[in-house]
C-alpha cells in the first residue's frame, strides 16, 4: 500500500525544543579569554529536536510509504557533518576519540559524536567551546583547522536526499505526522566574518501528529 507525501518549495527545519543534555568532556583549569578566542572560534545558539517544515507525510493504516527526493535545506546537511565528525576525530588521541565515539549512542547526538562534542547538547558561548575544545585535547591549529573547515562547508548548497520506507504496522487508521531530527544551530567566526549555521544530524526519524514514532528500514539519509 502506497502513502502519501506533500512537499513545498522552501524547506527549512523550525524553532528546536530542547531534549536535554549529556556530559562534556573534563575540562582544562587554563581558558583563553573571549576577545583572544572570537577571531577564530564557534559559539553553540541553540540544540535540540526540530521539525522540518513543509514536509508531511500519511501513511495507510496498517499500509507503509517509500520516499525518495532531494530536497534543499537551509542548514548543513548529515554528508558535510559526518566529514566534519570524521576529520575532528581524526584529530583526537585514544583515550579522547574513545569518548567521542561513546556520545554517539546518546539521545541528543544524533548518532554522530560531533553534536556532543562541543558543549554537551547546550548553548554556550565562545570562551566556553574554546575551553571545552582545550579538554578534548586540541591544539589551537587544531580548533582552526576546525573552523577552516565549517567555513567551507558553508560557502556550498545544502542538498538532503530523504529516501527510506515508513510503515505503519501498529494502526488501523490513517497517520500523518512529519520529519524530526538533531538539530544544532552555532556560529561560526573566522577573523572578521562570521556566519550563522544550522546542523543537522543524520538519525532523522519519523514522528506522527499525536508523538508516535513510526519504524522505518534503515536510515532516511542517503
Amino acid at each position: 500500500m502506497n502513502g502519501r507525501l506533500r512537499k513545498s518549495r522552501i524547506l527549512t527545519f523550525d524553532q528546536i525544543t530542547n531534549i536535554g543534555r549529556i556530559d562534556a568532556v573534563p575540562q582544562h583549569t587554563s581558558v583563553s579569554s573571549a576577545d583572544q578566542f572570537s577571531k577564530d572560534g564557534v559559539s553553540i545558539n541553540s540544540y535540540g529536536q526540530g521539525k522540518l517544515i513543509g514536509v508531511v507525510y500519511t501513511v495507510p493504516a496498517h499500509g507503509q510509504i517509500d520516499v525518495d527526493f532531494n530536497i534543499k535545506l537551509q542548514c548543513v546537511t548529515p554528508s558535510d557533518v559526518i566529514t566534519l565528525n570524521n576529520m575532528i576525530k581524526g584529530m583526537l588521541d585514544a583515550s579522547h576519540s574513545h569518548k567521542f565515539e561513546e556520545t554517539e549512542s546518546t539521545n541528543v547526538s544524533g548518532g554522530l559524536g560531533f553534536f556532543a562534542f562541543w558543549s554537551g547538547g547546550v548553548s554556550a558561548s565562545y570562551s566556553d567551546v574554546k575551553h571545552t575544545l582545550d579538554g578534548w585535547g586540541l591544539s589551537a591549529e587544531d580548533q582552526r583547522k576546525i573552523v577552516n573547515g565549517m567555513m567551507e562547508i558553508a560557502q556550498k548548497e545544502s542538498t538532503f536526499n530523504y529516501k527510506g520506507t515508513i510503515y505503519n504496522r501498529d494502526f488501523d487508521y490513517d497517520v500523518t505526522g512529519s520529519l524530526f531530527a538533531i538539530v544544532m544551530d552555532a556560529t561560526i567566526q573566522q577573523g572578521q566574518y562570521h556566519k550563522q549555521l544550522r546542523f543537522l544530524a543524520p538519525k532523522v526519524h519519523l514522528n506522527t501528529n499525536d508523538g508516535d514514532s513510526l519504524p522505518v528500514v534503515g536510515t532516511l539519509y542517503s
